[in-house]
């Protein structure tokens, strides 16, 4: 230190611009979700209601595992299909395995105890909500707070007192920036709300209803698809850093429906190079599996007008194609869904 110089001031450290922090994840998710709206609308119609029925059981089984409940999406289409019944009902006389077959096949050490009833009807009538969002271009959630609290009720959410969901709403339309961060914004503000939890379900379904309300999707806002570790991690977050890990976890559901995506349309091409006749009914055998997650041969003789035995048949010929296979380990009420 020269003589005479006074004591060297250590400058401050920069704060972080906290805004700038924000754009890799939010340029991420934007690409993810953009590039999934893009190749959905370019893909057949059955390929876009497959994979909007594929995603929306995808999103309710991850809701379910964040809820500590693990249930496979094919094991909830087929209780949504009404092929099995109570899980209670079924661990009680040790039975676990017939309403469970692919989660016990594949995450057989989570499945020691059977998962609420209340809790997996509760995912399923999310899923079906969300799979609404994009196919009901009229409907508006978020029109009024009439319309919002009818469709929590039928959510089997928590009612917030009826002054905060008025404010809720009129918060939502003060909301400005990038389409998505105006969806996190309003589901972190449902969130702060009285008696509502972290991560709820009604508060990530109402991001969706937010982003749905700036145009028309061709699929609902993915979020519950990704790792369950996203979404642990994000519970711990707060400010910024919790619009961060919300960026992070769409992007990682974005990502799983594109892979899904491809893999319903590698399927299709699959099954168009099958050697079939002019007669053959094997296309729109194929159509209705890629359209259904889950098919039975009574469900595919309604929808093609023909027999159950011949449509019985028609699932033979496409599982020994490799392009469906048995969902439920049975001889008897047998269900079949994508390889």
């Amino acid at each position: 230190m020269p003589p005479g110089a006074g004591p060297r001031v250590r400058k401050p450290a920069l704060e972080p611009d906290y805004d700038y922090l924000l754009l890799v994840p939010l340029a991420s998710a934007q690409n993810a979700v953009a590039r999934l709206e893009a190749k959905l609308e370019m893909a057949s119609d059955a390929v876009a209601q497959g994979l909007r029925g594929r995603m929306a059981y995808r999103e309710a089984a991850g809701w379910l595992r964040h809820a500590h409940l693990w249930i496979h999406p094919w094991d909830l289409a087929l209780r949504d299909s009404g092929l099995t019944n109570s899980y209670g009902a079924a661990a009680y006389g040790d039975r676990l395995a017939t309403v469970l077959p692919t989660t016990v096949v594949q995450e057989p050490e989570l499945v020691d105890t059977a998962p609420s009833d209340t809790i997996a009807n509760q995912a399923l009538r999310f899923a079906e909500l969300w799979r609404r969002l994009a196919e009901l271009r009229t409907w508006r959630p978020l029109a009024d707070a009439v319309v919002l609290r009818e469709t929590l009720q039928n959510l089997g959410s928590r009612m917030p007192q009826e002054a905060d969901i008025e404010d809720w709403l009129a918060s939502v339309d003060l909301l400005r920036g990038p389409p998505l961060i105006h969806a996190g914004q309003g589901a972190r503000d449902w969130m702060n709300l009285p008696g509502i939890k972290e991560n709820s379900l009604d508060s990530v379904f109402l991001a969706a209803c937010i982003l749905r309300g700036t145009g028309l999707c061709p699929i609902a806002l993915p979020f519950w698809s990704a790792p369950e570790l996203h979404h642990h991690r994000m519970t711990l977050r707060v400010g910024l850093k919790w619009m961060h890990a919300f960026l992070e976890c769409v992007t990682a559901a974005a990502l799983t429906g594109l892979r899904e995506l491809d893999r319903l349309r590698e399927i299709e091409t699959k099954a168009q190079l099958l050697g079939i006749t002019a007669r053959s009914r094997l296309p729109a055998t194929a159509d209705a599996v890629l359209r259904t997650p889950i098919v039975t041969a009574r469900s595919l003789a309604a929808m093609l007008h023909i027999t159950p035995q011949a449509a019985l048949g028609l699932l033979r010929q496409l599982t020994a194609a490799g392009i469906v296979q048995e969902a439920t380990g049975r001889q008897s009420w047998r269900a079949f869904t994508l390889t």
